[in-house]
């Protein structure tokens, strides 16, 4: 489906596609109940960058022109009778709003009977769980600095570190303490599009820039001022590429001149299988620029819903109140189970043995990739977390086609830009990686197939009809 929009490069790209999306809505060249593309096939077509697309729906939803519809799309919402948008469906979702992320972890392996037997002994002590609500958990706080100067690095004082709701409550916090209407703050491309919704729901303005296979593109950054600036410097999210040490110093030298913070989302990265060749971002800063957010999902699984921010000490003090205002932890019993995991050192032989484990299961799916597509084929972002990255051969179609057959094995599966397919391998055995990937090569490779989003098609031969809903014959 083609939007016949024009835009210049003289004034702002999201401003101009809202106008003129919003125009042909009103001017009912937009029909009411039309489905709207996809924001990558809409970027695609008008050469922006997919957030960019993502800003202007959620803009429309929230007016009334567009509404979402779970798991079927995004579509023009009728005009009332005085020729306004309709009221918008307070159930809509985001537009665009990604899929579940690919790279679930494995709960099996949570630590069940540790953790139940010290809540407890936590409900044994319940009087002291009230001590210094104000800031959340002092015992966990002083864990959690402790375990990041010992497995990081990082000089950390209980002080700097902030506790959350897990880890979009964290970026909620940074985003509260440090945006305001019309700052800017810089996000990757590709980059977490949920994350970047968040942001630009404070009336910030986002800038995109892109990143490649040694991270964020410095080269790339916008001249000051800039309020914040978010990336996944360990485990680039999706693309899982690990910023080089350059990049690291470069970043840090322009936040310093640009007025930004920067805001590190460590999303998975106690997940390394290799020894760390770079320093954490807040190990290097001298200058008091870096926020680091963090959770413990990967490691423990979703029920453990904690996160938090570490923040420089000059920051220390206002965003302890950010999190007040925004609603501060107050998970006492979980927070005191996690202290104790850390400071016991269990934590420590689990992550140990749950990487293992990971390592294991990732290599199981490396080999399956390169024994049924070539050893050539390519493959990314193995150095952390719970999914990797893989380039398909261009004969097997569009990623979302490869990623549609990959789901179809059971396999947990995504893409990026039709171009790469993003394959999880927390959640499956070996075995069952191994047969699922074997699984998706017999559906790319049927004769007489096509993989049309997730259901395979017969090839239509010459003289056929084309389909009913006015498709286009291949």
């Amino acid at each position: 489906m083609i939007i016949p929009v024009r835009l210049l490069r003289d004034r702002p790209l999201q401003q101009q596609l809202y106008e003129q999306v919003r125009a042909l809505i009103l001017s009912s060249r937009l029909p009411a109940g039309m489905r709207m593309p996809s924001t990558r096939m809409l970027a695609g077509q008008c050469a922006v960058s997919r957030i960019t697309v993502l800003l202007v729906y959620e803009r429309l939803i929230a007016e009334g022109y567009l509404r979402t519809v779970p798991a079927k799309g995004t579509f023009v919402h009728g005009l009332g009778t005085d020729g306004q948008a309709a009221a918008p469906d307070d159930a809509a979702h985001p537009a665009g709003a990604a899929e579940a992320p690919v790279g679930r972890s494995d709960g099996r392996l949570f630590p069940a009977a540790r953790w139940r037997a010290l809540v407890r002994g936590a409900l044994d002590h319940l009087d002291r769980l009230a001590d210094g609500a104000d800031r959340g958990e002092p015992v966990l706080r002083r864990a959690i600095a402790r375990w990041l100067s010992n497995a990081r690095g990082m000089a950390v004082e209980a002080e700097q570190v902030v506790l959350a709701h897990g880890r979009r409550h964290a970026l909620h916090i940074a985003a509260h303490l440090l945006l305001r209407p019309g700052s800017r703050a810089v996000v990757e491309t590709p980059g977490d599009a949920d994350a970047a919704l968040l942001l630009a729901g404070t009336g910030a303005t986002l800038v995109a820039v892109p990143v490649d296979a040694d991270g964020l593109r410095t080269g790339q950054l916008p001249a000051g001022p800039v309020a914040l600036a978010l990336l996944t410097p360990e485990h680039q999210q999706p693309l899982g590429a690990v910023m080089s040490l350059d990049r690291r110093q470069a970043l840090l030298a322009w936040a310093t001149t640009a007025g930004a913070v920067v805001v590190a989302d460590e999303c998975a990265a106690e997940l390394r299988y290799q020894e760390a060749d770079v320093p954490p971002l807040m190990q290097l800063d001298r200058d008091g620029v870096v926020i680091q957010v963090g959770d413990f999902a990967a490691s423990l699984g979703p029920a453990v819903t904690l996160g938090y921010l570490v923040v420089p000490p000059r920051l220390a003090s206002v965003a302890h109140e950010a999190s007040r205002v925004m609603g501060p932890y107050e998970g006492r019993l979980e927070a005191a189970a996690l202290a104790g995991l850390l400071d016991s050192g269990f934590y420590a032989r689990h992550l140990h043995q749950v990487r293992q484990i990971y390592l294991r299961r990732r290599d199981a799916l490396v080999r399956a990739l390169r024994r049924q597509f070539g050893e050539d084929t390519g493959i990314a972002g193995l150095a952390a977390g719970l999914h990797l990255a893989w380039t398909p051969p261009s004969a097997l179609g569009g990623a979302d086609a490869v990623a549609a057959a990959a789901r179809r094995t059971g396999l947990d599966a995504g893409c990026v830009e039709d171009r790469v397919v993003l394959l999880g391998f927390g959640a499956g055995s070996e075995r069952q990686l191994e047969a699922s990937v074997e699984a998706m090569a017999g559906i790319l490779a049927a004769p007489g197939t096509q993989v049309c989003g997730g259901l395979a098609a017969p090839d239509r031969r010459p003289g056929d009809r084309p389909p009913a809903d006015g498709g286009m014959m291949s």
